[in-house]
């Protein structure tokens, strides 16, 4: 099958160029105009040489034209590309996935719905192995993406043509890798918490698998590339806590609920090898009985004892002081910012939020998850402005900032009553909006740091990832949770 003209020296695997950058290698101009009649969609990588450790590799992906009805129902967000595209490159011996983040080549069809669009990422590789690429069409024609009271369409997977030959092969070609698994307990600790990495056979571990957070339940480990985490037992993040964060203020959803299950129980929440499998370990814990804290609560005041767990005070107590030797976390339930909240979030601050729960010394929030399921993006970007406003009037600047980012999500379109526009490209669009956001308001006259639970899970296996999205709330497994808290603790305690 022809994947359009060969570029003299560059699909060459023998030859001494060393041009990798994307926009250092031209498009064939065939490709910009190739139909689905002759065509199917495809995956080029039009160097193939060998690569080595830490190197990028440019990865294309041309989707080819299809038959096209105008519609004002499915747009793109500006400048995001048409088509949603699924595409890792994953390592044949390792099973290391690593996500291909396409971006929109710089040419006039890829801003223009029904034709041909070509695009693009240069991919770092940081392990040894042999890589190729998996994936597929998710939505062409901006179908990712249902404004106004559209739903999305089914999700249909359309395949890729992905040609045997395209391998590419990372080597170790000086011996002397600092992304090597025997250097890993060399790199300092983990402070951020938005870390690239990739996950690891425990079994392969060249030191012991209790210094590391631990596996997920496909016994994989997360490691980053740049950063040791270590694990952190639960009564030294206590510890941590009464010393550098007595008074913690935390925004979120459910699936804040289920981070607090594991912190105030000291990570008893879902730990026997019983319950792993029960359904509120695995998706939907709303109904499971809980004694630490009133999950059902709008608002919950949490006294964080190292030894002892989680549990909420009783009697009378001040809200705005965290007691002695202990830590304070107060938990806002809140749905998003678009959503329904009873009562609405801004209520809270409007009545003088600091003045009520207290100055905490760390804001966490969560974020995206119900925007991405309920809202459109405009109203969403108005309404994060609104909280965006109130948090930097509220808080004092001496006062950090933790964005959690949503959950990852790339499974079915939602087919329940609610219909919610889940969808793959709404969340990565949004959590990165949500950041940058942050970012352009504060800039460096506050602390902001990014938490994201999203890029740890996009690089699991897709097995794992399509086992996940059976969770139709799009809750993280229990092992999971446990993960997305150590890195919480080791960015907090480091």
């Amino acid at each position: 099958m022809s994947l359009g003209p060969t570029l003299p020296g560059v699909n060459d695997i023998t030859s001494n160029r060393t041009v990798r950058l994307c926009s250092e290698i031209p498009i064939p101009s065939s490709y910009w105009g190739m139909n689905i009649a002759d065509q199917p969609s495809f995956v080029d990588i039009p160097n193939l040489k060998t690569v080595n450790i830490g190197d990028s590799v440019c990865v294309r992906v041309v989707v080819t034209e299809s038959e096209y009805k105008p519609s004002m129902v499915y747009m793109p967000v500006p400048n995001s590309p048409w088509d949603s595209v699924l595409l890792d490159l994953v390592g044949t011996s390792t099973g290391i996935s690593i996500p291909v983040h396409l971006q929109m080549s710089p040419h006039v069809n890829n801003y223009q719905p029904g034709v041909a669009h070509v695009y693009e990422a240069d991919v770092v590789l940081r392990d040894v192995d042999v890589y190729i690429p998996e994936g597929y069409i998710e939505f062409r024609n901006g179908q990712w993406n249902a404004e106004g009271n559209a739903t999305l369409p089914l999700l249909i997977p359309e395949k890729i043509f992905i040609a045997e030959e395209l391998k590419v092969n990372v080597a170790d070609v000086d011996g002397t890798s600092k992304y090597s698994l025997q250097r890993y307990m060399e790199l300092p600790l983990c402070r951020s918490m938005d870390m690239e990495g990739r996950w690891i056979q425990k079994e392969v571990l060249p030191f012991h698998r209790v210094l590391v957070p631990a596996a997920d339940n496909h016994g994989r480990v997360w490691l980053p590339y740049h950063c040791r985490l270590r694990r952190i037992a639960y009564a030294e993040f206590g510890k941590c806590l009464v010393q550098r964060h007595p008074m913690l203020h935390w925004f979120g959803d459910s699936n804040t609920r289920r981070a607090l299950k594991k912190i105030t129980s000291l990570g008893e929440w879902c730990a026997r090898s019983e319950e792993k499998d029960q359904r509120f370990c695995m998706c939907e814990d709303y109904l499971q009985p809980f004694n630490r804290f009133n999950e059902h609560s709008r608002e919950v005041f949490i006294d964080m004892d190292p030894v002892a767990g989680g549990i909420m005070p009783s009697g009378w107590f001040y809200p705005t002081i965290a007691p002695a030797n202990k830590s304070r976390i107060i938990a806002f339930k809140m749905e998003g910012v678009t959503h329904i909240n009873i009562p609405p979030w801004q209520e809270r601050f409007n009545l003088g939020i600091t003045q009520k729960y207290g100055t905490p010394n760390t804001v966490i929030i969560s974020l995206v998850n119900w925007d991405m399921a309920m809202s459109t993006m405009a109203a969403f970007a108005i309404e994060l402005d609104k909280l965006i406003e109130h948090i930097s009037k509220s808080y004092p600047n001496s006062t950090e900032l933790i964005i959690r980012t949503g959950q990852y999500f790339s499974g079915p379109t939602d087919q329940s009553p609610t219909k919610r526009k889940f969808s793959r490209m709404r969340g990565i669009l949004m959590n990165k909006y949500v950041e940058n956001a942050f970012k352009l308001k504060f800039g460096h006259s506050r602390a902001i740091r990014v938490w994201d639970v999203a890029a740890i899970a996009e690089r699991r296996p897709i097995i794992a990832r399509k086992e996940a999205s059976m969770c139709i709330s799009n809750h993280a497994r229990a092992e999971m949770v446990e993960i997305e808290n150590q890195i919480l603790f080791n960015g907090l305690c480091n």
